[in-house]
């Protein structure tokens, strides 16, 4: 009577340490590493030396251009501004050549076949994703923090942690809509295409909304950046509240869609 469940308990554990070893192995936590690292230290370097670049470059009697010295919250900003953009296409590409196990239908017919339960079939890919696509955003906001404290002096504390997680929780926002963008379509091509305009478009366009200007995803996705320069409000706890609203809906929805797929 205890053979069968002890089996499928390590038929389970089996299936969560293949997915690291996938994560691993197709060197794809590199890309995501890598992004989130270069943009860490390179954006709050770019930020102290650009002044002097656009000075230089301008050095003639027909164009003058005056820059402010650059403060510790303008390396959070521009940090924060470009993963919101670099970062998530990354870990949108990551999460959509992990999550479409439809794309090739040999496998496809293996995967369906031998895991019935699309729960189980799928759990240990979403977390495995999530979590490496939070570990690199983290390591991204630390590297951030450490060059433009070296650079550009110490930023707000309050801000700077704020802002991190908030920027965690935005990179999940994007590895979940690729979930529910590869629970409908298919192709990895298609699938990633969907969760970029998705997050790029029609999130930021969302916040054109009457009523959702500040306390929609709009608002939420910029909010690590604004932070740096202004104090947290009820509307970003509203933000806050709907994105993680919409990211548990997206999960659900995701599974839910996957319960339907046929052979």
């Amino acid at each position: 009577m205890t053979a069968q469940p002890a089996a499928e308990t390590s038929a389970g554990i089996g299936r969560w340490r293949l997915e690291w070893l996938r994560l691993m192995r197709t060197r794809r936590w590199i890309a995501l590493v890598v992004v989130f690292g270069l943009v860490g230290f390179g954006d709050p370097l770019l930020t102290r030396y650009l002044g002097a670049l656009l000075t230089g470059a301008s050095n003639t009697s027909y164009i003058h251009i005056t820059v402010t010295k650059p403060q510790p919250s303008d390396g959070m900003i521009s940090y924060f501004s470009n993963i919101s953009t670099v970062g998530t296409l990354v870990v949108v590409v990551v999460a959509g050549l992990a999550f479409a196990v439809r794309a090739t239908p040999p496998l496809a017919v293996l995967y369906l076949t031998h895991i019935p339960s699309r729960a189980a079939l799928l759990a240990p890919r979403l977390a495995t994703v999530s979590v490496a696509a939070l570990a690199a955003c983290g390591l991204g906001s630390a590297a951030a923090t450490y060059e433009t404290s070296i650079l550009l002096g110490t930023p707000a504390p309050g801000a700077t942690a704020a802002g991190a997680v908030v920027a965690c929780l935005g990179t999940l926002f994007a590895v979940v809509v690729t979930f529910a963008a590869t629970a409908f379509v298919a192709s990895q091509v298609a699938a990633i295409a969907v969760a970029l305009v998705a997050v790029l478009v029609i999130a930021p366009l969302s916040g054109l909304i009457p009523g959702l200007a500040n306390i929609g995803p709009a608002a939420f996705l910029n909010l690590p950046a604004v932070l740096q320069n202004a104090a947290w409000t009820t509307d970003d706890w509203w933000a806050t509240a709907i994105t993680i609203g919409l990211i548990a809906l997206l999960v659900g929805v995701g599974f839910q869609r996957a319960r339907r797929w046929e052979l």
